[in-house]
């Protein structure tokens, strides 16, 4: 049986592993930035985060007992105590391209662009690229239950 564009196993071999390779850089570019990954919210909304509430007990965060020191709670939820019985919820989604930030010397920084934002969700910091400005975090309600001694943030 004669076959004129037949490939050998060697090219064969050579191609596949050559389309493979390709494949791997292409999956690695992620989503273009460089710098980490950029994960989202799942609504859509970068400044919606992805759970309906946390329940925070105050004798589980101590720093919560100082008035101004910023703290993640999880669930892409921030939390600072602004007075005797009063706390401010900030959600940690970046409002550039909705990455997830990190409470840093207290304040909040996006791994993605090296925004930065204060303990209350004002700018510092613009993203490390050229962009029209960015919008402060989004301030969540913070319901202090003096009884239980939590804070639960929408």
């Amino acid at each position: 049986m004669s076959c004129q564009d037949c490939l050998n196993r060697r090219d064969f071999l050579a191609k596949s592993a050559l389309a493979a390779a390709a494949l791997v850089v292409a999956e690695g570019c992620g989503d273009g930035q460089i710098g980490p990954s950029i994960p989202h919210s799942t609504g859509g909304d970068p400044n919606v985060p992805v759970s309906p509430s946390v329940t925070v007990r105050l004798a589980n965060v101590p720093a919560l007992a100082t008035v101004g020191v910023l703290v993640d709670i999880g669930s892409q939820r921030a939390l600072v105590r602004t007075g005797p019985s009063t706390f401010l919820g900030l959600s940690r989604i970046c409002t550039h391209q909705g990455c997830d930030t990190d409470v840093r010397n207290n304040q909040l920084e996006c791994p993605c662009h090296g925004s930065l934002f204060s303990a209350n969700g004002s700018v510092l910091r613009g993203p490390n690229i050229s962009s029209p400005p960015i919008a402060p975090l989004s301030q969540l309600a913070a319901i202090f239950d003096p009884v239980a001694n939590t804070v639960t943030v929408a």
